[in-house]
């Protein structure tokens, strides 16, 4: 997306000043004006995956999920929302969904390595994470 300037469609302009104050780090402002970038121009892909970061850095993850599953639905393909979604189903505890995203991820693109190195430390994780306070005495 270009940066500020002439050229730029109102649609534009209006994430873009989400996505600034996300780079800032204020996530408050980051999450409204993306909320109201979202409504404006519901197939915005940029609109739903940063409005689903500012949640994720808010600690609101189910909210999050619910942003990346949008952009997801815009953009099918893409591995970095698979990505992000499997961070957030992390975060919400919810390793499963969170392992299935890392994997999407992986078929869509096999070097992406941060969605491996997630899905190695995930499933070296996972026996512990589906069996809670479940531990044998020797």
């Amino acid at each position: 997306m270009p940066s500020g300037g002439k050229g730029m469609s109102n649609e534009d302009k209006d994430i873009e000043r989400g996505i600034d104050a996300f780079k800032q780090g204020d996530f408050d402002n980051a999450a409204q004006l993306l909320e109201d970038s979202s409504r404006r121009y519901p197939n915005s892909y940029d609109a739903f995956v940063y409005l689903g970061a500012a949640y994720a850095q808010q600690g609101r993850h189910n909210a999050a999920i619910g942003a990346f599953k949008r952009a997801s639905d815009i953009k099918p393909d893409s591995p970095r929302i698979h990505y992000n979604l499997g961070q957030a189903y992390e975060a919400a505890g919810v390793p499963r969904e969170a392992w299935f995203e890392y994997k999407k991820a992986l078929e869509i693109d096999p070097k992406y390595g941060l969605a491996r190195g997630a899905l190695i430390s995930l499933t070296q994780r996972l026996p512990k994470l589906l069996a809670p306070g479940i531990e044998v005495a020797a």
